[in-house]
């Protein structure tokens, strides 16, 4: 197991530095100056200005040079400073951190929650009532939008009712009970989608776990109907769900860049979004890598469990 997992690490180098030449050159290949945001347009075109801020910033040197800097910089955790607020972008990267992860985690866990019991029995219960309405509940989950899910949630839960604010945050650290009020809401839109998929993937495997001679062999054993689907079958047909719930994880963690936007929730992927607006390029550079190291990290967090779940993985 211990060399599977420096097997895998060692794989992720040559994945990150790659991840990195990618990010610095799709950053510095949008469009827009650099230079007119920083000292505006009037200012940018005195060829003084223009030198001294090319020169600060080291714009003047080759591409390659830049990057070299850049990269140094970055293994030693000097992500520069943000040219918005002056600010290091280590400092105000890892401040919106918590809070995209803490959503992210809650949602998904939710969605966890709801979707592989319902999988499960409705797999169980093929062909009955309770299968039909599992299917309908998670095919109208796939085909809402989840923005327009999450300002449905406020129209109800927030203007109509008045149960839960609309938007905000605040630290589950600071005050966990108002914390959670503000988490439900964006977390509820979140995990209904993510539910309605798994759900589906959970009674997909389920079915399949059930149809093998396995399950059979342990019926004819006398073992009982519950253990035979909640030890055996269930612990099998978890593996994808494992699998596509720790990638919906890494997708959530760059991809609620809406709904933080719509709750007004301040973690990573609403920070990117107003650093592109800004023009600020460090930390597009440092939001965007810092989110696709994630990315890999859970995927080789999910290679693990995958590998614990089924031994027999990775053993070719």
């Amino acid at each position: 197991m211990l060399v599977y997992v420096i097997n895998r690490i060692l794989q992720l180098i040559p994945v990150v530095f790659v991840l990195s030449v990618l990010v610095f050159g799709f950053v510095h290949a949008l469009p827009g100056d650099v230079i007119d945001s920083l000292a505006g347009q009037e200012a940018a075109e005195d060829p003084e200005v223009r030198a001294a801020l090319e020169e600060e910033f080291g714009l003047n040197r080759p591409i390659y040079v830049q990057y070299a800097v850049w990269l140094g910089n970055v293994l030693q955790g000097d992500f520069g400073h943000s040219l918005v607020t002056r600010r290091p972008v280590s400092q105000e990267l890892f401040e919106r951190i918590p809070a995209t992860v803490y959503l992210a985690v809650v949602g998904i866990g939710l969605s966890i929650l709801i979707a592989v019991p319902l999988g499960t029995i409705a797999a169980v219960r093929r062909n009955t009532p309770t299968d039909y309405v599992a299917q309908v509940s998670s095919l109208i989950g796939i085909s809402i939008p989840e923005f327009w899910f999450a300002i449905l949630c406020i129209m109800l839960f927030s203007l109509h009712l008045g149960w839960l604010p609309s938007s905000g945050y605040v630290s589950p650290f600071t005050d966990f009970g108002a914390s959670v009020t503000y988490l439900v809401l964006p977390a509820l839109a979140i995990g209904f989608r993510q539910a309605a998929f798994t759900t589906r993937l959970t009674r997909s495997s389920m079915l399949d776990e059930i149809n093998k001679d396995y399950v059979n062999t342990g019926r004819s054993l006398g073992l009982s109907e519950r253990k035979v689907i909640y030890k055996y079958t269930l612990r099998n047909a978890l593996i994808p769900t494992v699998t596509i719930s720790g990638l919906q994880l890494a997708n959530l963690l760059g991809g609620t860049v809406v709904l933080e936007s719509i709750f007004s929730w301040p973690g990573i992927g609403l920070t990117i979004f107003q650093a592109i607006q800004l023009r600020d390029f460090p930390m597009i550079q440092a939001g965007v890598l810092v989110l696709g190291v994630m990315v890999v990290l859970i995927n080789l967090a999910v290679d693990i469990l995958y590998r614990v779940l089924n031994p027999r993985v990775g053993m070719a």
